[in-house]
């Protein structure tokens, strides 16, 4: 924020807001909007984490598609069932 104004404009605002303020007053004018830019730091982080997390589950339900996509498609996603198949059937009589 101060990259936008210079010493100089920073010094003349300080005079201005002393002047109509008032010594007095002025410490508790700073605080307050100290806690005004504070809270709006907040809101602005919470939103952008809000976006954030919006972004990546819209990520990952893409991926999700993507992937299941690429299991119907690929000719080996059968073999898990057939890994799944015992080798030696049990129920044949041996002699």
């Amino acid at each position: 924020m101060f990259n936008i104004f210079s010493w100089q404009h920073l010094l003349i605002l300080t005079v201005i807001a002393l002047v109509v303020v008032g010594p007095k007053d002025l410490p508790r004018m700073m605080r307050t909007m100290a806690q005004w830019a504070g809270k709006g730091r907040s809101v602005a982080s919470d939103l952008r984490r809000g976006l954030q997390d919006l972004t990546s589950t819209t990520e990952l339900d893409g991926l999700r598609t993507e992937l299941n996509a690429l299991k119907r498609k690929h000719p080996l996603s059968s073999l898990e069932e057939d890994l799944k198949q015992p080798i030696i059937d049990d129920r044949t009589p041996r002699g």
